[in-house]
């Protein structure tokens, strides 16, 4: 069994999913500190670049699951407004961004559930049929960093642990080893896509490839490699 595991990111990068879909389990790891980045974070394209998108948050040190939004700054207007001006040309706008403005709009309160429900519908427009667990809904998990991973990799009987290449430099793949979990990293060729705004932009959300590439956009998901 391979098992994936990463924070629940705000509207995360195709990288995310083609862990999720490369994935026999995925664990969504919410009982560990914000990280007060990726979590709450994320860059789209606009006309004249990266635009960037954080939600103001009350509780900074907090686990993620315990993370409130605050919703009295009015954030969440402006995450639709920006996102409009960026891409209510783009080929699929009309047919994705009702669902979008809707989870923005029924989101509640807790930063989790607001990255679950995007997480959620984008899984399900890409045809992932990964199942998806909470590691604070797991009983058996124990410990901090790389014990939780393997405790997490044991509960579920995983002998492959995927990993982003990220983790590879302070990733201790001994620990993994003595516990009979193998660690396979994803490496990235990161394709180009039909994108607006001229010259292509890396590593953008995944918001940018749907918009733009629509029902397309799980080919590019699928397009990267495991070693």
């Amino acid at each position: 069994m391979i098992v994936g595991i990463h924070q629940p990111n705000y509207i995360p990068w195709y990288g995310f999913f083609h862990k999720m879909l490369s994935s026999d389990v995925f664990v969504i790891l919410d009982d560990v500190l914000c990280s007060n980045k990726e979590e709450r974070r994320n860059v789209i394209k606009g006309s004249n670049g990266m635009i960037s998108l954080a939600i103001p948050i009350i509780n900074k040190k907090a686990k993620i699951k315990e993370v409130v939004m605050n919703n009295q700054l009015n954030w969440k207007h402006r995450h639709i407004f920006t996102l409009q001006g960026c891409y209510q040309k783009a080929k699929y706008w009309e047919d994705l961004s009702p669902s979008f403005i809707d989870i923005y709009q029924h989101s509640g309160t807790k930063l989790v559930d607001l990255n679950l429900a995007f997480i959620e519908f984008i899984r399900e427009y890409l045809d992932i049929r990964t199942p998806i667990i909470r590691s604070s809904e797991m009983s058996e998990v124990y410990g901090e960093k790389n014990t939780k991973l393997i405790s997490i990799c044991k509960s579920l009987g995983a002998h492959i642990y995927l990993s982003g290449l990220g983790a590879k430099s302070y990733m201790n793949e001994e620990d993994f080893r003595k516990n009979n979990i193998k660690v396979v990293y994803q490496y990235f060729n990161h394709p180009v896509y039909p994108q607006r705004w001229g010259s292509f932009i890396y590593n953008l959300s995944i918001v940018d490839l749907l918009f733009n590439c629509g029902p397309n956009a799980k080919e590019y998901v699928e397009r990267q490699i495991i070693v």
